[in-house]
């Protein structure tokens, strides 16, 4: 029988001294978190190792080797995953300090409480109770916490795959990229599992013009023609399209809808029905941006002084394309957009076409199993992220990747994400450990036969 008060008072003590290590990104510096896991995996018996990707950036990973049966039946190995860096946390618009790691009124505030080291405690804390069950493990099991994942990945997740894949080269991933979230369609609570993700793009607009004296403008201003691009690329957004993953998920919301909007995500896919279906989805933002290719002016570069018009004005702009988009296509598409051949679209690299994890899978069909028993009631769908996560680099190699940080909040709550007094509940964090207990011992060991 587990003490599911004692694990929680243990999760909330680990996430609490781990909040407290600043992995800000820039600079990440996460290597104090990743020594401070490290020895916490050392004194509960395992044997982690650090890896260096950068000076002061460090990545971690210790394995629970599976019992060998036969060569034929034995399973790849399931990795846990989740990232040490946090966002910039503006002190002064906080009521708790963010890296405080402070437990007030039943939540743990603190930059990092649900992005994501919250996930990485439930994982160790879950991990380390399976252990000392004394069942014996069927697969190999891989934690790894990983630096860099708020910038690009290139000191993490990346460089682990690049240079260290032999090491890891898992079967199954469990990351982020969902939520329990309860309001977004209907008012029941429905757990969005992400099996995929959009596509990230970062190109630069320049616009190239005649630099003088503001006093006596000649109409050659590159800031206004870069502004003039902007405004055409607002004008005219992409159209919202169903994927294999969206037209799944809606259709299966349709049950947490009430009437008629069930009625409408039940035939969702519908070409008759689609024109007010996709209207409707597309006025919410967070469903908006999953149907659709996004563009995002991010930064406006241009000029020095307010006397001088500038001979160059440059715009960054953030681009997320669904998953089965062709960048090459899209970027022609914006550029006759733009309609204009002195703003040039610069882009450093195009992203590396991903995979779409299965959702009729062993480990998605475990998380549902266990989901539905510690919530009843709740709802499981495939999502696809509107944002990046570090499963990109793990589905591009055709790895199957499912994100899910399984707890259940609100939008509200979802809104201290990379905002102000981030937090969770401990009863969340309970939820959570519990939940990742539970699927490890049901892809890991023998099925679930619960607990209380």
């Amino acid at each position: 029988m587990i003490d599911w008060q004692a694990v929680t008072e243990d999760a909330t003590d680990l996430l609490r001294r781990y909040v407290r290590i600043d992995t800000t990104n820039p600079p990440g510096n996460e290597r104090p978190a990743a020594e401070f896991l490290a020895e916490v995996l050392c004194e509960r018996g395992l044997e982690p190792r650090l890896y260096e990707s950068a000076p002061g950036r460090a990545n971690l990973v210790a394995r629970v080797p599976g019992e060998r049966t036969n060569a034929g039946s034995e399973r790849g190995p399931l990795l846990l995953l989740h990232h040490m860096d946090v966002v910039l946390a503006n002190a002064d618009a906080w009521s708790h300090d963010p890296c405080g790691g402070e437990v007030c009124d039943g939540y743990l505030y603190g930059r990092g409480a649900l992005d994501m080291k919250c996930l990485g405690v439930m994982q160790l804390v879950a991990l380390d109770l399976l252990r000392r069950s004394g069942r014996p493990f069927g697969r190999d099991v891989i934690f790894m916490a990983v630096a860099d994942e708020e910038m690009e990945g290139r000191y993490g997740t990346g460089w682990m795959v690049d240079y260290h894949w032999d090491e890891i080269r898992p079967q199954v991933v469990w990351d982020e990229g969902g939520f329990g979230l309860s309001g977004l369609v209907g008012e029941g609570l429905v757990f969005y599992v992400a099996v995929a993700e959009k596509q990230v793009l970062w190109p630069r607009l320049v616009a190239h013009g005649q630099p003088g004296l503001a006093s006596v403008p000649r109409g050659n201003n590159p800031v206004d023609r870069l502004t003039q691009a902007l405004e055409r690329i607002r004008a005219h957004p992409q159209p919202p399209r169903l994927t294999p993953v969206t037209r799944v998920m809606f259709k299966r919301l349709a049950e947490a809808a009430g009437f008629p909007r069930s009625v409408l995500l039940k035939h969702v896919d519908s070409p008759l029905l689609w024109p007010l279906v996709g209207r409707a989805l597309a006025r919410q933002p967070e469903t908006n941006a999953m149907l659709r290719n996004l563009v995002t002016p991010t930064q406006l570069r241009a000029g020095s002084k307010e006397n001088v018009i500038p001979g160059r004005a440059t715009a960054g702009l953030d681009v997320r394309l669904l998953p089965d988009e062709d960048p090459d296509a899209f970027l022609e598409v914006l550029s006759r957009v733009i309609a204009d051949d002195r703003v040039e679209i610069e882009l450093d690299q195009l992203p590396v076409r991903s995979s779409v994890s299965p959702f009729e899978s062993e480990f998605f069909s475990a998380l549902e199993r266990v989901l539905h028993c510690c919530v009843p009631g709740c709802l499981v769908v495939p999502t696809q992220t509107p944002g990046g996560t570090d499963s990109r680099f793990f589905r591009q190699r055709g790895v199957a990747a499912y994100g899910l940080i399984p707890i259940a909040i609100d939008g509200g709550e979802l809104s201290r994400m990379h905002g102000i007094d981030e937090r969770i509940s401990l009863d969340n964090l309970r939820l959570g450990t519990r939940v990742v207990y539970e699927v490890l011992q049901g892809v890991c060991c023998q099925p679930v036969t619960g607990s209380s």
